[in-house]
Parts: C-alpha cells; sequence; structure tokens
C-alpha cells in the first residue's frame, strides 16, 4: 500500500484534502507557479554544493499542499514509461537516496562549472541526469531538478534558459528518461535541449520559435509534444520495510 496516496485512489494526501485528482493537478501548478516567483527569497538559504539544496527547493515549492515537503520519499517506486515500452526507470532504493545523491554532488564538486569547459553540456546533462533518476521525492521531482538546474547555473555564472525547458516539457522529461536507462542509455535527446539552453548552439538563418518546434517535438518515433502526466505507483515489488 501506498502511503502517499488516499485509500483506494492515485491522489496523493495533501494538506487541502483535495480527492479529486484534476483539481488537485490544477491547485498544485498555481502554488508551484507562485512558489517560482518567490524562489528568490530563499537562495541565501540555499548551499550548491550539497544535497540539502534540493530539499529547501522542493519544501518551498511544496510546502502549502504536501506535508511531506523536502523530505525524501519513503518507498520504492515506479511509473510506466511509453518510450521504453512500458517499464520503469530504475529509481534509487529509498534507502540510497542520501548516498546517492552525496556521491553525486561529490562528482560536481569536482568539474569547471564554466563556458571555459569543453565538455560544459555534458556534464550539466549528466549532473542532471543523475540527480532526477536518483528522484528523491514522491512527487515534484522534475520540477525541483530543473529549476535547482537554473540556479545552480545561476551561481556558476552561467546563462541558462529555464523557459526552454519549460516550453517542452514534454521532450525534458521523455528525454531524461531515456538518459537514465542503465543498460543502454541515450543521453543525446537531454543533450541536445541543455546545449541549446546554455546558449551554446549557433543559431543559423531559422527562426527561434521555428527552431524549437522542429527539434523538440518527437523523440524516436514519439510526439512528446503532447506528453501527458502519468502517476507514480509503489513499486511491485517493492516492502515498505525493506
Amino acid at each position: 500500500m501506498d502511503p502517499y496516496v488516499y485509500k483506494n485512489s492515485n491522489v496523493l494526501q495533501n494538506k487541502l484534502n483535495i480527492q479529486d485528482e484534476q483539481q488537485l493537478i490544477t491547485v498544485e501548478a498555481q502554488l508551484l507557479i507562485a512558489g517560482i516567483l518567490d524562489i528568490d527569497s530563499i537562495l541565501p538559504e540555499i548551499n550548491f554544493n550539497h544535497f540539502s539544496s534540493l530539499q529547501k527547493i522542493h519544501h518551498h515549492l511544496f510546502q502549502l499542499i504536501y506535508e511531506w515537503a523536502g523530505e525524501f520519499r519513503t518507498i520504492n517506486i515506479y511509473k510506466n514509461e511509453k518510450v521504453l515500452g512500458g517499464v520503469s526507470v530504475t529509481y534509487s532504493h529509498f534507502k540510497q537516496i542520501q548516498t546517492d545523491l552525496q556521491a553525486i554532488f561529490t562528482w560536481a564538486s569536482t568539474i569547471n562549472w564554466s563556458v571555459s569547459n569543453p565538455l560544459l553540456a555534458k556534464d550539466f546533462s549528466t549532473l542532471m541526469t543523475d540527480i532526477w533518476r536518483v528522484h528523491s521525492y514522491r512527487e515534484g521531482n522534475t520540477r525541483t531538478v530543473s529549476i535547482f538546474m537554473k540556479l545552480f547555473a545561476d551561481s556558476k555564472g552561467l546563462s541558462f534558459n529555464e523557459q526552454l525547458l519549460s516550453d517542452n516539457a514534454g521532450y525534458l522529461r521523455n528525454a531524461l528518461v531515456l538518459a537514465s536507462v542503465e543498460e543502454s542509455p541515450e543521453p543525446e535527446h537531454l543533450l541536445k535541449i541543455i546545449t541549446d539552453a546554455l546558449g551554446l548552439t549557433e543559431i543559423k538563418s531559422v527562426a527561434h520559435d521555428q527552431l524549437n518546434v522542429e527539434k523538440y517535438q518527437t523523440i524516436r518515433q514519439y510526439n512528446v509534444s503532447t506528453y501527458e502526466e502519468q502517476p507514480f505507483t509503489i513499486h511491485p515489488k517493492s516492502n515498505i520495510d525493506d
């Protein structure tokens, strides 16, 4: 049984006691926008060299709706992915979340986060993929990681077009899924949009809006421009006490 949802439902338990899934999605989105607009208020508290930065961002964004905002999940999760033929990414075991994040931030501390790094886009994509694959939270992971990457870029003096990611959320999530496959990852999809977001792509004779439409509508044979978010479930082979 998933302790995060209402009984006999996929709706997450929330402070507003909303038990209609679509209404919860709508209210959550409104509160998220308010949190993003006020994100600068927590910047003095954030240490971008430590995984606690993710917790502070998640808490800020979701504290008005979820009791567990900023807290690591306590179950193993699963989501059928169309681009993976219906199977799920293997996310971190909930007991390994802190250890896995610590290893990622230790690696990040060794990287030259400046435009003088010829592998900047690759390193940036790797950092985003690795943090995302841990999937620290029961809900709100992709949004938290996306905002973290924008703020992280700012802290390193990098230009980063977060609106590009927001405008192409379906592409971004599916690109993260494919980059996170353990056996045969496909990082090139994510690398493409991250390279553009960092302003490292030379755009010649093509309107910027047109470029985005052409580049971010499909991954493989899938049209991801109309991607609809599906709920996570408790992993079918996991036990809360595992």
